[in-house]
């Protein structure tokens, strides 16, 4: 009798699960290709996708999101990783970010874009935030491309420390629409028609 699979999120072609503790075989091909990890400036070794898988399992217990595997709807295939996630952006803040790693064999068919929209969705209406951002490596064209799709805009500029070395990112960032605040412009659209 086949699992039943509980999914956190879904977009038009895939849906995304929480990552589980078996998930090495799954989730490697990606994250150990040092062309798909170009950002990181390192593919992972195998000691290094067992952390990755047991982080994300902590911040599901502690953050309540993390990285996803998100799969093909109709072939149930890996396609990316990719969820909200909570950031540090500073020593006392915190923000809830995007991720999202595509399998690069498919790369450039839209599903970075997909990706960041369902978890910008998702945490404006399961997390409740009330600003979304991505913190993208200034050469990192396309996933700076996607966040422009997604209507996000440059809010600044932090340094990220990792493997010793310092790595400036670009803030982007896009706000939770409040419609209440929209009405009183489409009344006065509304008006001005008329008049």
């Amino acid at each position: 009798m086949e699992e039943l699979q509980h999914y956190e999120m879904e977009s038009e072609r895939l849906r995304f699960r929480r990552l589980r503790a078996d998930d090495y075989a799954l989730i490697a091909p990606i994250l150990q290709d040092e062309e798909t990890m170009y950002a990181w400036e390192h593919g992972f070794t195998y000691d290094e996708v067992c952390d990755w898988i047991a982080d994300m399992m902590r911040r599901y217990h502690e953050d309540g999101c993390g990285y996803l595997a998100a799969l093909d709807k109709q072939t149930g295939e890996l396609v990316a990783l990719a969820g909200p996630l909570v950031e540090h952006l500073y020593a006392d803040e915190t923000a809830i970010g995007l991720g999202y790693i595509v399998r690069r064999s498919l790369w450039k068919q839209g599903y970075g874009t997909e990706c960041a929209r369902t978890s910008i969705r998702y945490a404006f209406d399961k997390l409740g935030a009330e600003r979304v951002i991505a913190t993208i490596r200034p050469n990192n064209i396309a996933s700076l491309s996607v966040a422009a799709a997604c209507g996000m805009k440059v809010v600044g500029q932090i340094v990220k420390h990792y493997r010793g070395k310092d790595m400036p990112h670009i803030v982007c960032a896009i706000d939770k629409p409040h419609p209440e605040e929209e009405k009183p412009d489409k009344e006065q659209t509304a008006s001005d028609a008329k008049s």
